[in-house]
């Protein structure tokens, strides 16, 4: 499956084994997300089990994403709706969601499972 998310204007094109192409529009991006969109879209292909590892670009996305958003209780709550929100839309698997810090080396202050499951 091809998969192609555009989130602001950053498109991302990841080329597979046929022709099938889903888009991820501004538009499917809830408010929370705001400032998110690099994770969304470098981390996209690991959390949607297209790549078995995550690039170092996801990685360094997923540090700032994550530092930002372990600045204030707030930004933890938006960046974890983010995750529960956008996550199904694009068609992310929960367990990649859950290891992205582990295999990025990301120490966080909160618990991811709590995050995703809400």
């Amino acid at each position: 499956m091809c998969w192609c998310y555009q989130v602001i204007q950053i498109p991302c094109r990841i080329a597979l084994e046929n022709e099938t192409t889903t888009t991820f529009t501004v538009s499917q991006i809830p408010p929370s997300c705001n400032g998110d969109e690099s994770l969304l879209t470098f981390c996209g292909p690991y959390m949607g089990n297209i790549h078995p590892n995550p690039t170092s670009d996801c990685c360094k996305a997923a540090t700032s994403v994550f530092d930002k958003a372990m600045g204030t209780g707030q930004g933890i709550r938006d960046l974890c709706n983010c995750l529960r929100v956008a996550g199904p839309v694009l068609r992310f698997q929960k367990e990649k969601i859950l290891s992205l810090p582990d295999v990025c080396r990301i120490k966080l202050s909160f618990s991811m499972e709590l995050c995703i499951e809400g």
